[in-house]
């Protein structure tokens, strides 16, 4: 009885042995595995940037408090909340002409990015942004943060599942078996799409970018965006 107990244990042992190098101790085999979800914006975000220059840092700020709350005002008006609306980057910066080196004023800066999920909103908020004296910088199509986390999640299982067929295809044309996983590693990527965007260069050049901000708005056309995700698999090789 002893004996039969005594062989099992070795068989057993043997066998957990073989698994062990079919699955386990094999030679490393790696795989990028990638994929691309195209789907459809679900917000419109329109980046309002407000400048003013003057010869003191105290007359610049407070030109540029009048358009803050002149803008304010009109993005309340349309249905948006003080809570919703923040203005960011606030810089008051000297104003100079490195040319001659020569300090001509004051330059105070501020930005104001308004998101909605109404697309026919954007028109009003461009026209609030112009009539308020600020400019549009651009007009960008995105993903909500949900969304973002919905379809990334999407892009990496895909990811994942082309890494471990890629590997398996390298296994097959060996001969051999794939064990068990080593690592993964994953680099996620989202492009958001811009719809328009300029580089401010002097007042003429702030009425033309406004002026096709405000076309650009009138027609509007979101394109789908491209969510992709890579994968760096690796997994050992049988050797049978």
């Amino acid at each position: 009885m002893n004996n039969k107990i005594l062989i099992g244990v070795v068989v057993i042992a043997i066998l957990l042995v073989a698994g062990y190098l079919v699955f386990n101790a094999g030679p490393v085999v790696s795989a990028q595995g990638t994929s691309k979800i195209s789907v459809q914006p679900d917000l419109v975000s329109v980046n309002i940037d407000v400048t003013t220059k003057n010869i003191t840092a105290t007359d610049a700020q407070e030109a540029n408090k009048r358009i803050s709350d002149a803008l304010l005002f009109e993005l309340v008006k349309l249905g948006f909340t003080t809570r919703e609306l923040q203005f960011v980057n606030y810089n008051v910066y000297e104003d100079v002409d490195w040319r001659t080196n020569t300090k001509k004023g004051y330059v105070v800066s501020q930005q104001l990015v308004v998101k909605t999920d109404k697309t026919a909103k954007v028109p009003g908020i461009v026209d609030a942004a112009i009539n308020a004296g600020a400019l549009v910088s651009y007009i960008n199509f995105e993903l909500s943060e949900e969304k973002q986390r919905e379809y990334k999640a999407q892009a990496l299982e895909a990811a994942s599942r082309d890494a471990k067929d890629k590997v398996q295809a390298i296994a097959s044309g060996q001969g051999k078996r794939v064990g068990r996983l080593v690592s993964l590693i994953n680099q996620e990527f989202y492009y958001p799409g811009l719809m328009y965007a300029y580089q401010k260069a002097g007042e003429v050049a702030m009425d033309v970018a406004n002026s096709e901000a405000r076309t650009a708005a009138l027609n509007l056309n979101p394109q789908n965006l491209d969510v992709t995700a890579s994968i760096a698999a690796q997994y050992k090789l049988s050797f049978f």
